[in-house]
């Protein structure tokens, strides 16, 4: 719209301008130096024809005069001079009327040249007639008859009213040309106030809008500081909105795997309690031996008492000795075919081995539970794969779980997180699965030179095509009521697709599911930072 008003404008002024100069060379376009001139080429042609008339005179009067006498110049180099110019100046004048004028000037002037003509010859004739001897009077008067008829009608030739009319027509045609000129001087005059008008009222509205653009600029400005204000408040109130999500979210996360963590507490107990029972077991046996072994550290700290006395009985230390030394075969005696100290350090390492058992499944909970989401650190999935396989060992005892393990890089990601996905992904396989018959692959590689890839496959029901494009959503599931939020798949493809990664899933009814989990080798900076 400002394009066709720019060029609307542009064209009305420059149809002004064309307007105003138009004008403008209408009210200087009288040629006076080519009226002047013509007048001047009409003085000489007076002149010219002045000539020839006196040249017939002169000849008239001599007609009985010396033979030889020459006849008028009816083509004179004065007379082609200043016809010439004044036809050079009619032409510059550019009036029709002069023009019709000025070719019925020549053909009266070449009429007038040709009477010359045949009077210059009757006179030689009449000469000739004259010098003849005898006189043939007859003749002679017919010949000064025809001298005089030809002298009569080249005297009497248009060529003097001829110049008087383009005279006056010259006189008119200028006269017309001032009384126009003068006319644009005033058009002109009336035009250019005109356009001082039309100026005056531009420059009024290009003021009236520099102040409206003056005012909206300060209203602009106003809004824009009260805008910058509402920006600021609520980019503050979205701020703190998605605070409260990502707290939410993070929330929503370790709900999903505190739930998780809630269905496998029967599998955790039982990899707590067997360790537990050789601690138990191990302690109790240590409780059984350590009275002896007290007693036989004080009879040891006895007899040592009495070697140590200068005045010792022989018999008291025979007898000490003797006591010491039963209870020393006592504890070296056999005990489930091994000696005391020797029974007694086994059940020490069955303790420890039983305590390291259940401080790596602590361990193990605690790196799945932690709630340290901004940890991004180089690790080793085949870790976290593993970790995973001992958490869920309670869904997956009754499975096959086989590992197809690849050379696959460190990957810079969120180890807690990556461990939730990978748990989550094992537990659903396990429920897809029957007891006894479950198959279940978890294979990695890499795909490319910069992602690599966890590929966890069933061999269970499957899902049914309608099913498989919802499997992502939240609180959708297909599992009966109370063994499923409908949250993990949602929570893991979030996981993921933060990592800059993707989630992948193929399945067929009846054959099974495949999930495919791709993470990019190093992570994107909203994560990284």
């Amino acid at each position: 719209m400002q394009i066709l008003r720019l060029i609307g404008y542009t064209f009305m002024a420059l149809c002004l301008s064309g307007g105003w100069a138009f004008i403008y060379w209408q009210s200087s376009s009288v040629d006076l130096a080519a009226v002047e001139g013509a007048r001047a080429a009409l003085v000489d042609l007076r002149a010219a024809d002045v000539g020839w008339n006196q040249q017939l005179v002169n000849a008239r009067l001599h007609a009985r005069g010396a033979p030889g006498t020459p006849p008028p110049a009816a083509t004179s180099s004065r007379y082609k001079l200043a016809y010439s110019a004044l036809e050079v100046r009619a032409l510059r004048l550019g009036y029709p009327q002069v023009g019709r004028e000025l070719a019925q000037l020549k053909r009266a002037f070449e009429e007038k040249a040709a009477l010359i003509s045949r009077f210059g010859e009757s006179q030689s004739a009449l000469a000739s007639a004259q010098g003849a001897e005898p006189a043939d009077e007859a003749k002679l008067a017919e010949l000064r008859g025809i001298a005089d008829a030809l002298f009569d009608q080249a005297w009497l030739a248009s060529t003097g009213p001829r110049l008087e009319t383009l005279g006056r027509a010259i006189d008119r045609v200028f006269d017309d040309a001032l009384t126009q000129a003068e006319l644009y001087r005033v058009g002109l005059l009336y035009y250019s106030g005109f356009l001082l008008a039309v100026l005056a009222f531009l420059v009024w509205n290009l003021d009236q809008r520099r102040r409206q653009i003056d005012r909206i600029n300060s209203q602009l400005r106003e809004a824009n500081e009260s805008l910058e204000e509402r920006v600021a408040e609520r980019t503050r109130e979205l701020s703190d909105t998605l605070a409260k999500l990502k707290e939410s979210e993070a929330m929503l996360i370790q709900s999903e795997k505190m739930s998780s963590l809630g269905q496998m507490v029967a599998g955790i107990a039982h990899e707590v309690n067997t360790p537990l029972a050789y601690v138990k077991s191990s302690l109790e046996a240590v409780g059984k031996n350590l009275p002896a072994s007290e007693r036989l550290a004080a009879e040891t700290g006895r007899l040592l008492g009495l070697l140590s006395a200068a005045s010792a009985d022989e018999a008291a230390l025979a007898a000490q000795f003797a006591l010491v030394r039963g209870l020393v075969d006592e504890m070296s005696g056999p005990l489930g075919g091994r000696s005391v100290p020797d029974e007694l350090g086994r059940l020490v390492k069955d303790g420890l081995f039983g305590i390291g058992q259940i401080s790596e499944v602590v361990s193990n909970l605690k790196n799945f539970s932690r709630l340290d989401r901004s940890m991004v650190a180089d690790y080793d999935l085949h870790e976290g794969i593993e970790s995973s396989i001992r958490i869920g060992h309670a869904q997956l005892e009754k499975r096959v779980v086989r590992k197809e393990f690849g050379a696959i890089p460190l990957v810079s990601c969120s180890p807690s997180q990556i461990n939730q996905v990978i748990l989550n992904l094992l537990s659903n396989a396990a429920q897809a699965t029957k007891d006894g018959e479950g198959v279940i692959t978890v294979r990695t590689g890499v795909r490319g030179v910069r992602e690599v890839t966890v590929e966890i496959a069933d061999n269970g029901a499957g899902i049914p095509a309608d099913v498989l494009p919802k499997i992502f959503d939240p609180f959708f599931t297909t599992k009966e009521v109370g063994k499923g939020t409908g949250l993990g798949l949602s929570i893991c493809y979030k996981i993921v697709e933060n990592h800059g990664g993707k989630l992948e899933v193929q399945s067929k009814p009846g054959l099974g599911t495949r999930f495919v989990l791709v993470l990019p080798i190093n992570p994107p900076a909203a994560l990284a930072g």
